[in-house]
This record gives structure tokens, sequence and C-alpha cells, in this order.
């Protein structure tokens, strides 16, 4: 009984640090962003009284999509977000189970270290997606999606950036997607840069 309830602290206790380490992710994401919109303010003062607005596609209105988003129609987190904060155990024991797998195959190959980051970050998302439930899980509770990564970011920051429960979402999105913890600022960033430009035009006349 004392090992049961020891691995039941221990289990817990991994799950709380798994939650910390996706939420300080997404914190560090999200505080890249803000730098962003702190860089364009005259663009983000155009975007709130609707002169120009970021340019990005509506999402699709299914999960055909290749990207899945973490809010459904109604604005509300998915139940797969939900359950991925604590994926993030998964991906972190697919992360571990690779990485000898993986140094050993590279030090074969010239160059080799590029694939070794493209590999581990392919066991992080696996993790995440076999700890949550699945695609299949993930889909079923799935309204919207996309088909472009710098789409997916956008949307989610214009629909919603600062709102309760967005830093959470994003962390679920990281955990399914690894890609956007490195593509997210840097898709804001271009979507701001080209509104910028759009609004000189505008200026001009």
């Amino acid at each position: 009984m004392k090992k049961l309830a020891f691995l039941v602290l221990l289990l817990s206790s991994l799950t709380a640090t798994a939650d910390m380490a996706s939420i300080v992710k997404a914190q560090i994401v999200l505080g890249q962003v803000s730098q962003v919109v702190d860089k364009y303010k005259e663009v983000q003062a155009l975007l709130d009284n609707g002169t120009i607005t970021l340019d990005y596609d509506e999402p699709i209105d299914n999960n055909t999509g290749k990207f899945l988003l973490p809010f459904d129609a109604g604005g509300n987190p998915t139940a797969w977000a939900d359950k991925a904060l604590n994926a993030q155990i998964g991906a972190l024991a697919a992360e571990k189970a690779t990485d000898s797998a993986i140094n050993a195959a590279v030090a074969k190959v010239p160059f080799g270290g590029f694939m070794a980051g493209a590999a581990k970050s392919k066991a992080k998302g696996a993790g995440a997606i076999v700890a949550i439930g699945g695609w299949d899980f993930i889909k079923e509770n799935s309204s919207l999606s996309f088909d472009n990564l710098d789409d997916y970011s956008i949307y989610m920051h214009e629909e919603f950036n600062g709102l309760a429960g967005y830093e959470q979402a994003l962390a679920a999105a990281m955990a399914v997607y690894p890609k956007l913890e490195k593509s997210h600022k840097r898709s804001i960033d271009k979507a701001y840069r080209d509104a910028k430009k759009r609004a000189r035009k505008l200026e001009k006349g």
C-alpha cells in the first residue's frame, strides 16, 4: 500500500511538473508576441478601430484540416485541449525513449544533428498525441481546423489573445504541434508587418 501511495504521489508530482512546463513555454511565447504587439503599436491601434485587419484564411468549419484548433466554434477549449497539458508526460517519455536510438542513428550521418532535432520534435508530438487519447479522440473533439500553421497562429492571436484560458489552450496546441513553439511568434510578426505595409498604402491613398 505504501508503495502504491508513493507511485500515485510521484505520478501526481510529474503531472504537475509537466503541466507547469507546458504553461511556462506558452508564457514565454506569449511574452514574445507581446513584444511584437508593442513594436507595432500604430498597427494595433488601426486593428482596434477596424481600419485594417490581420490577413489570414478563416478556419475550416470541420476537422478535416492538418492543424486542429484547441477551441470549438463557440470559443470554448476543446476536450483534447483540456487533456493535452497532462499529455506532456507522454511527450517527455517518448523523447527519452527515442533519444538513444536517434543519437545512434545520426552519429553515422554527416550533419546528422539537424536530423536529431527534427526527430526529437516528432517524438514529443507523438508522445503528447498518444497520451491525449490518439488522433481519433482529437479529431472527434475538434470542430475547427487549418491547413496552414501561419493562419492557425494568426487566427488564435486575433480571436483569443488576452482571454481567459488562451494561455492553456496555446500550451495544449504546442504539445500536439511542437513546431508551433518556434513558429507562433514569427507568424504573428509577419502578419503585423504585412498589415503595416497595407496601412501605409491606405495613407498614400
